[in-house]
Parts: structure tokens; C-alpha cells; sequence
């Protein structure tokens, strides 16, 4: 943590800094969790043996090491939207297909669609990494746990309601904006 007296709710996740940190230290000072790390080597020597019998299998299924790896390390707030970002492009990407298929698309126009929402993911993505950065900066120059609260404490049940609907609205907004580009 930052500063001794800091809420450790406030604190800003960073698990990959973790994550890096917990292993260094543990090398340097002999005291590294060898189960932990075998379990990890065992459990990704599994799924790339799964992953490759489906694949043999020629099923559309499969089970990517990365992604499970992923999922198992990085916390919920990270892998939720990451989740859903998965299954929103995978709406989008069936629309496409069914509009070529049905020929009210174009291939080209699809493939158009496509890299544009990769661009508006990537640049959502940098955006909100870049907000993280700058929050993170303001909380660290201010010394305050919350130095951009505008409202008390009493907000916090409407705010969690108002950035659910924000989410799901820019959902929406990115699949139309996707959808719609000829």
C-alpha cells in the first residue's frame, strides 16, 4: 500500500505488479511457494493436452491455455468485462457471418466491420488504462483515498446502478456502431 494509513479498499488493483513482486521476493529470500508455481505448470500441462485433443477433434470448441491462465489469475473485476466483451463480439461476428451469408453484407464490408470494432475495443481499452494511470497519479499527488468525489457516501448504491446502465449503453453503442459501418 501507498501510505500506512490508507484504506486497503481504495487500494488500486495491480496483479500482474503482484504478481511479479510476490515472485521476486520469494527467489531473493528463499522462500518461494514451489506448490503453488507446480500446480500452476501441472494444471497448464493439462489444458494444452486438453486443448489439443479438441483441436485434433476438429470440434469448434476449444480451451486456450492463455485465456484459462488468465481467468485464473487476474481478479473478477478484470475478467467479468473481458468476458462479456468476448460474448459480445461473438454476437457480432455471427450477425456479420449471416449477413454475408444472406448477402444483405458484403465480404469485404464484414472484414471493414471487424477491424473497426477491434479499433474501438483497442482504443476502450488504452482509454480506460490511461484513466487508471491518471487516477492513480491524482490519488498519489493529493494523498486524499477519493480526491474526485463529488458526492458522500450515500451515492454509492445509485452509482453502481448509473455505471451498470453506462456499461450496458456502451455495449450496445459498440455492437450498433460495428454493425452499422458500410
Amino acid at each position: 500500500m501507498p501510505r500506512p494509513d490508507m484504506d486497503p479498499t481504495q487500494v488500486l488493483s495491480a496483479p500482474q505488479a503482484t504478481l511479479m513482486a510476490t515472485i521476486a521476493t520469494g527467489i531473493f529470500t528463499h522462500k518461494l511457494d514451489w506448490t503453488m508455481l507446480l500446480i500452476g505448470v501441472g494444471l497448464g500441462i493439462v489444458i494444452i493436452i486438453v486443448d489439443a485433443l479438441l483441436k485434433m477433434r476438429g470440434g469448434k470448441v476449444r480451451l486456450p491455455a492463455l485465456a484459462v491462465g488468465l481467468g485464473i489469475y487476474l481478479p473478477p473485476t478484470v475478467t467479468v468485462p473481458l468476458a462479456i466483451g468476448a460474448i459480445l463480439g461473438w454476437i457480432v461476428e455471427r450477425t456479420l457471418k449471416k449477413r454475408v451469408a444472406a448477402r444483405q453484407t458484403e465480404s469485404d464490408q464484414a472484414d471493414h466491420a471487424r477491424r473497426r470494432g477491434v479499433l474501438i475495443a483497442s482504443g476502450l481499452i488504452v482509454g480506460e488504462s490511461l484513466m487508471g494511470v491518471i487516477l492513480a497519479a491524482i490519488i498519489g499527488f493529493t494523498g486524499k483515498d477519493a480526491p474526485l468525489a463529488l458526492v458522500g457516501d450515500s451515492f454509492s448504491v445509485a452509482s453502481q446502478w448509473l455505471a451498470l446502465i453506462v456499461f450496458i449503453g456502451v455495449c450496445v453503442w459498440l455492437a450498433r456502431r460495428v454493425l452499422s459501418s458500410r
